[in-house]
């Protein structure tokens, strides 16, 4: 696939790794379609920085709600080339940063928090943005009607707690593992169509939140522990980087990939060691 010419959808699109992919959707000749919670105006204001900003557009959307959602993409529709939406990249996530207790009951309230972003968004969000792709096209007569053209592709966030989830990430990662099932029942689903779905799982990303705070030695040990190589966190430039590959690439589809250094998460149980990180965001 070719970016140049070609709209994206970008789920937390002001965020670091959502930032850096409409960057470098923009910089193929590209248009970015930027999704997120941050005001209309502080939005707008940010966007008029950035290079080729007449090639950004902007809604303060809410991916639990297809109301809004779908409102907000025939909007977007609007301010780009007639026939150039080609797919997605849903970034958007949520993480309860809030401190354990002994019960696992005391994390339902969580869990439903973050199911309901990180799983049914990730399902509205691929849902909405291929029906908007689809709706560019003479609509097909039955389901299994197959077309010829690639006509896009979609890559949803997920991470490695996702793969494998760990004790310290009691609902955020079986959420993303929801993500990884979302990702290949759609990549099936949407193969008549010539839509592509893949996922992408980051590790540790370089973000304000990774940078601040007390945690950051928590993380770097971490890192320098049970990482293989390089020892380091992410930066949001290799995460898109993945990104694009994917959204270039034809042949890659249903495809879960790792952007993590081969870091394993260990969760130890030795007095002291995690307790004061027994909560924090992953992005």
């Amino acid at each position: 696939m070719i970016l140049d010419g070609k709209a994206f959808v970008i789920t937390g699109g002001l965020g670091s790794i959502g930032g850096a992919t409409a960057e470098m959707i923009v910089a193929k000749g590209g248009y970015a379609i930027i999704f997120d919670i941050v005001p209309e105006d502080v939005a707008t204001e940010k966007i008029k920085t950035f290079k080729h900003s007449d090639k950004y557009f902007y809604s303060k959307t809410d991916i639990t709600s297809q109301e809004i959602l779908e409102a907000s993409l025939q909007e977007a529709l609007k301010h780009v080339p007639n026939g150039s939406l080609f797919g997605a990249v849903h970034c958007a996530a949520t993480n309860p940063n809030k401190p354990w207790t002994s019960k696992m009951s005391d994390k339902l309230k969580d869990f439903e928090t973050v199911l309901k972003v990180n799983a049914y968004g990730t399902f509205l969000v691929n849902a909405l943005v291929a029906d908007a792709i689809n709706s560019q096209y003479p609509p097909l007569d039955i389901y299994h009607e197959r077309v010829v053209e690639e006509r896009g592709a979609i890559v949803n966030l997920s991470s490695v707690v996702g793969h494998t989830p760990p004790a310290r990430c009691l609902t955020y990662g079986p959420s993303k593992t929801c993500v990884l099932g979302i990702t290949e029942a759609a990549a099936d689903f949407l193969a008549p169509s010539g839509i592509r779905v893949n996922s992408l799982a980051p590790a540790l990303v370089i973000s304000p939140l990774m940078q601040s705070g007390d945690r950051i030695q928590y993380f770097k040990d971490a890192v320098e522990g049970y990482s293989m190589f390089p020892r380091r966190f992410t930066t949001p430039d290799e995460i898109a980087a993945a990104v694009i590959f994917l959204l270039e690439n034809s042949m890659m589809n249903a495809f879960h990939l790792k952007v993590d250094a081969g870091w394993r998460q260990v969760t130890s149980w030795a007095n002291g060691i995690d307790r004061e990180f027994r909560s924090f965001t992953w992005k």
